[in-house]
């Protein structure tokens, strides 16, 4: 008999302990990533907030770098913002619509003189079995329509300012990723040895001026994992 009783409170504490575990995810949730690809004279890192609510684990963005996609609330009409970390002003923001399952990602860009809002609607769809998926963001602030290369191979072109381009299978394995400048080839941004795996989803976002006066400025190339 006490074994009978011991066991049932086991039971009892381990059932317990299952449902006080707290799951932050709310029932009607959408996935939102924040990237900072901003620049400015002075490091500036970012929040990202909906509805003026900081996000869990989207704040203190620094440059070029993302939050990855974090679990909110579907809502329509949402207002979307980066704010500054250390002022709480909004740097870059716009109103969205987010539906439930749906993946989005926000991008600050350009210099923050006269930042750049982007938002996306992510398709995190795997890729066909043995393929990647690449997509490319311009945020250069110089207004400049860039091609996108990996290795010899052109991906896209004709990709302007403030623009993301769809995603592309891609085959994997190892290999320059660049974005160049059309009208002036010296200006371009290059990963050397990107290596590309089966079944991830990447995006590559050119950052910066082709006027910068600092390193910090420069045209650069960031990948980004979206899964």
């Amino acid at each position: 008999m006490k074994k009978t009783l011991l066991s049932l409170t086991v039971i009892a504490m381990a059932a317990f302990a299952a449902c006080s575990k707290k799951d932050n995810t709310p029932a009607n949730a959408a996935s939102i990533m924040f990237v900072n690809g901003c620049v400015s004279p002075t490091t500036t890192n970012l929040d990202g907030r909906i509805n003026n609510t900081a996000v869990s684990g989207a704040t203190n963005i620094s440059y070029p770098r993302s939050s990855g996609y974090k679990s909110v609330t579907a809502v329509n009409n949402a207002g979307v913002t980066m704010n500054v970390t250390s002022l709480g002003t909004q740097l870059i923001g716009g109103t969205e619509s987010l539906v439930v399952n749906g993946h989005y990602s926000v991008f600050a860009g350009g210099m923050n003189v006269a930042p750049s809002y982007v938002f996306t609607t992510d398709d995190l769809t795997a890729p066909t079995s043995g393929k990647a998926k690449v997509r490319f963001i311009n945020l250069c602030g110089d207004n400049i329509s860039v091609s996108c290369y990996l290795g010899a191979n052109k991906i896209d072109s004709n990709v302007g300012y403030k623009t993301c381009t769809r995603y592309y299978e891609v085959a994997t394995g190892s290999l320059n990723v660049t974005m160049v400048d059309q009208s002036v080839l010296v200006n371009s941004a290059t990963i050397i040895n990107q290596t590309l795996l089966a079944g991830k989803i990447y995006t590559f976002m050119l950052t910066g001026t082709t006027t910068a006066t600092t390193t910090a400025a420069a045209l650069a190339l960031t990948s980004i994992n979206n899964n």
